[in-house]
């Protein structure tokens, strides 16, 4: 735990110096010992960020479209196959036959229990 509040209080006194140090460099328009240090990184960054920019430049409305439509069949493709995979298992079974039949009406329709819709439909 306490390590844990050293911890902390040493990157808020690391943060702040940084602040003090980029104000001072500002200021004084001399660039600090922190910043040569890392300047033989700044292209590497640069070019990742550019990157990223030129990335999201491509992503406009149609390609929006066009991605989401990618996913969505994909998506759609997998829970067919399950869909249809659970159909198959669910009319191999006796009990899940009936159940099915009855949700699209074609099943045994009593006369004692049925409404009278129900009682209708299945004359037909």
């Amino acid at each position: 735990m306490y390590f844990t509040i050293i911890l902390f209080y040493l990157s808020l006194l690391g943060i702040i110096a940084m602040l003090f140090l980029k104000h001072h460099e500002i200021k004084s328009g001399h660039p600090t010992v922190v910043s040569r240090l890392g300047r033989g990184s700044d292209h590497v960054f640069h070019t990742f960020f550019s990157g990223i920019r030129r990335g999201i430049s491509y992503f406009n409305r149609r390609t929006f479209i066009m991605v989401v439509q990618w996913i969505a069949y994909h998506v759609l493709l997998r829970t067919r196959k399950v869909y249809v995979e659970v159909k198959h298992r669910t009319l191999s079974n006796l009990h899940g036959k009936k159940v099915i039949d009855a949700v699209r009406g074609r099943g045994e329709v009593k006369d004692h229990g049925a409404s009278f819709y129900l009682r209708r439909i299945s004359d037909k």
